[in-house]
Parts: structure tokens; sequence; C-alpha cells
């Protein structure tokens, strides 16, 4: 029984080997090794395996062509290779041919492809050319508005120096037609006393004109103009809220006794609009002359004429020692009226701090009241309505009017006698 079993495994080994070498020749025909068979011995097993590879060997053989004569001819070892070679040499034009047509078809694809690069650059440049054309138009039109501000800027020029030869003929006729009724009606008066005391009256007449007077003493006392810029640049950081502002949205800056006008080219250099307002007609042509925006008016009134809120700043240089404590109280009140809010007010004085300028150059000008104590000038701008107000000393005198002794008696010299001769009063709203 154990032999039996031994032989029974032995041949079914053999059959698996059987099957995979069948399929590994790709036969289509599956090699069945009956179930009876299979029990029936070694040997029987050998012998179909046998007879099967028979058949698939007659089958092979069926299957396959014949033979031709150039393949026999190859299968000599020493003629084949020959042959192989001659082959070659035969198709060689053949192949170059066809080589050079891969190459030709080659190089069109590449000529294609350069020629769509280049269409591509092409199309590129153009692109860019527009983006330069439309680029260079809008500099040209940058450039002519440029152009068109600067001719209306010497049109304006123009139209402000004629209007102020027309202002200046209209005050002269006007000063003659008063000069003309004052004499008229001052005439019949001196011949009535004349009459009345038969007795002989020298006429007297003055051609005494006070705004050219005070022209010339500020020329020769105040300072050279481009000294008075310099010292006015002080100022230009509180009036920053309206330089940093776009040129719409600056407001108007009003210079109360604008003098010669040194305040308001500084401030035309910066780009912040101002206008100037003096009483005094020499000083408003003086300013006209140059080009600059200047009125002829009562600075109090014209602030109260202004609409609430138009005006960035209010200035005033060395202007408010000659008011009366009334009309200063009224200029810090039309002065707020027309502010805006986050306005400024500067209003520079001379400082009687300094007993020198206290007691004595304080007085150089004729036209000053009184001096004004900057703790009073700050309490002025808070009483008023101004919320924050502050004092800007400036001005002291040189080092070489110092003393260099190093004593405190020297030291508070120095500081009484030679200490800031101005001072401001800021007041923002």
């Amino acid at each position: 029984m154990a032999t039996q079993n031994k032989s029974e495994c032995e041949a079914q080994q053999l059959a698996d080997k059987t099957s995979l070498i069948l399929k590994s020749r790709k036969h289509s025909t599956p090699v069945n090794i009956p179930s009876n068979e299979m029990g029936a011995g070694q040997d029987d097993a050998r012998e179909i395996m046998l007879n099967q590879q028979d058949n698939v060997q007659q089958n092979a053989e069926i299957s396959a062509p014949p033979q031709g004569l150039r393949q026999k001819l190859r299968s000599i070892p020493g003629l084949g290779y020959a042959l192989a070679w001659c082959q070659a040499l035969l198709r060689l034009p053949r192949t170059r041919f066809q080589t050079e047509v891969a190459l030709t078809n080659l190089q069109k694809q590449i000529d294609g492809l350069q020629l769509q690069l280049h269409s591509q650059d092409q199309k590129i440049l153009r692109m860019e050319e527009q983006k330069l054309a439309i680029r260079l138009e809008k500099y040209d039109a940058l450039d002519i508005g440029n152009r068109l501000m600067e001719l209306d800027r010497l049109h304006i020029g123009r139209q402000l120096r004629s209007m102020n030869l027309m202002m200046r003929e209209g005050l002269q006729n006007g000063v003659k037609q008063i000069q003309q009724h004052v004499v008229a009606t001052a005439e019949p008066a001196s011949q009535t006393a004349i009459a009345s005391t038969s007795q002989p009256v020298a006429k007297v007449t003055s051609d005494f004109d006070q705004d050219q007077f005070y022209l010339e003493f500020e020329a020769l006392f105040r300072g050279s103009r481009a000294d008075i810029k310099e010292r006015l640049k002080v100022y230009l950081p509180y009036l920053a809220h309206i330089s940093e502002q776009t040129k719409d949205e600056r407001k108007l800056v009003i210079d109360v006794g604008c003098g010669r006008g040194e305040w308001l080219e500084l401030l035309d250099e910066q780009g912040i609009p101002a206008m100037g307002v003096d009483m005094n007609i020499s000083m408003v042509n003086a300013c006209l002359d140059q080009g600059f925006l200047c009125r002829h008016a009562d600075a109090i009134a014209y602030l109260r004429e202004q609409p609430a809120g138009s005006i960035g700043a209010v200035t005033g240089f060395q202007i408010i020692e000659h008011l009366p404590f009334e009309q200063l109280i009224a200029l810090f009140d039309a002065a707020r009226h027309a502010l805006c809010p986050g306005g400024v007010i500067i209003f520079e004085t001379p400082n009687p701090e300094n007993l020198k300028v206290g007691a004595c150059n304080f007085y150089f000008d004729p036209t000053h009241l009184h001096p004004i104590v900057p703790q009073v000038a700050e309490f002025m701008a808070r009483q008023r309505g101004f919320s924050h107000a502050e004092i800007l000393r400036l001005h002291p005198y040189p080092d070489d009017h110092l003393l260099h002794g190093g004593t405190e008696v020297e030291a508070l010299l120095n500081k009484e006698l030679f200490g800031a001769q101005d001072y401001a009063v800021i007041g923002r709203k």
C-alpha cells in the first residue's frame, strides 16, 4: 500500500513538470491526465507523457512554414554573414535617402518652430512698444499739464501786477481827492480866522507819508529779506498739517501785518497758499510787486468776514505790540472764528524778559505801544478759546555778547541781558 502511494506521488510530480513544459512552449492544447491513469502506476504515466510530447512535436512541424532559399543561405555561417553585408550595402542609398528625408522634415519642423518663436517675439515687442507709447503719452500729458500750470501762474502774476497798478492809481487818486477836500475846507476857516484876528497866519502843509516812512524804517532796522526768511523757517513745522495735505485740500494762511512779504515768500516756496493783509499801502504795493497775494484791509475785520473754519493758520510777526488791549483781544477772537479745527495761530513779538529789549530796543519802533509779557500772551490765547498754547523763545544774543567768567552773577546777567530777544505765542484751535 505504501509503495502504491509513493508511485502515485511520483506520477503526480512528473505530470506537473510536463504541464509546465507545455505551457512554456505556448501550446494551445492543454495537457490532461486522466485520473484513472494517475492511479495506474509510474510506467503508465511516463508512457502517456511521451505520447503527448510526440503529438506536440508533430503539431509544431505541421504548423511551421517551410524555410525559403534566402533563409537557408543565411543559415550558412560564412555565406550568411557576407550576404547580410551585401544586403546592407544595397540598402545604403535607400537608407541615406530616408535619412535625408527625415532630416529635411526635422529641419522644416525646426524652421516652423523658429518662425513661431520669431512671431511670438514680434508680438511681445509690439506689446512692449504699445506699453512704452502709453507711458510716454502719460509723461507728455503730465509735461503739458506742468507747462500749462506755469503759463497760468505767469498769467496770474501779470494780472496781479496790472491789478496792483490799478489799485495804486486808484489809491493815489483817492489821496489827492482827500487832500484837495481838506485844503478846500481848511481855506475858508483860515480866511475867517485871519479876518477875525486881522493878523497874518502862515499856511501849514505836510507831505509826511507814514506808510512810506515805515517801509524805509523796516528796511533799515528790521534786517535784510534773507535774514528775516532764515529766522522765520523755525515756524514751518507748525504748519505741517497744511503742507502734508494734497494741494486741493490745503487751506489758506493769512499773514496779519505781512510787511515786506518775507513770510509770504517762504510759504510760497513750500507750496502753502498764503495771503497777506496790511493797513500800510506801501507794504501792500511791495508785496504785489513781487507777485504775492496781498490785500489792503483791516486784519480783524477781514478775518471776521471769512467763513467760519475756512482758514488753515493765522500768523503775525511783530504786530501785536502795535495793538491796544481791546483790539488785541478782538484779533484772537477773529482768528479763532476763521480757523478750521486744528488750525494754528502764531504771533511773534519782542520779549520784555530781556532787559535790554524791554528797556531800550522795544522803543526803536515809534509805533510800538507797550510790550506784552509772554505769560500774559499765553493766558490770552487759552482764555480766548484755544485748546493748546505755548511760548517759543527765540533769537538770543550771539556768544560774543555773553560774559564768560563762570560766576553766578555773570550767568544771571547773561540770562537777563542777553537772553531771547523775541518770543512767539503759538495756539491751536
